[in-house]
């Protein structure tokens, strides 16, 4: 988790871009899309001019193996009071072990099999999660990038207004 971190600390863009592709991959991380995730963060990077790269290590930062069961029981939880659509626990888990096995055709059949019910619950409830998580995301990050745009704008004018020695040859 580390090297991601520091993956996504490096990175080189415009800071309103960087922060547009750390929102939006925490927006997308959050929500129970798994295996819509990297296309999802692409097609929203692309449509909100934010960096993919910067998306997909947001993603990768927020969604994983210890997090994504609490995201799941967060957005059953919320998604289950806001449309009180009743769906047992024992679905949302059987959801997670086809996720993490099945390929992209296998989820979207099961979501289709499952119903909409089940989905539209869930997505609410993972967008009433995950949008206070990207503006958050996206306020940091963006405080982030500019402080270090501006440590490197310094450091390079005190290089630049230091006097330079001449070679003698």
């Amino acid at each position: 988790m580390k090297y991601y971190w520091i993956r996504l600390l490096r990175l080189h863009d415009d800071p309103f871009v960087l922060a547009r592709g750390v929102a939006i991959g925490v927006l997308v991380g959050l929500t129970p899309t798994i295996p819509f995730h990297t296309v999802l963060i692409i097609a929203f990077c692309t449509v909100g001019r934010g960096n993919v790269l910067a998306g997909l290590i947001a993603s990768i930062l927020v969604s994983n193996p210890l997090t994504i069961p609490l995201h799941y029981y967060a957005a059953w939880k919320l998604g289950t009071m806001l449309t009180g659509f009743h769906i047992p626990w024992s679905e949302v888990l059987q959801l997670m072990d086809t996720v993490k096995d099945a390929g992209l055709m296998d989820a979207a059949r099961f979501i289709y099999l499952k119903g909409i019910g089940m989905m539209a619950s869930m997505l609410l409830g993972g967008l009433a999660l995950s949008i206070p998580f990207a503006i958050a995301a996206y306020l940091l990050s963006l405080s982030l990038y500019m402080k270090r745009r501006r440590q490197k704008l310094r450091r390079y004018l005190n290089y630049a207004d230091k006097p330079r020695e001449k070679k003698q040859g």
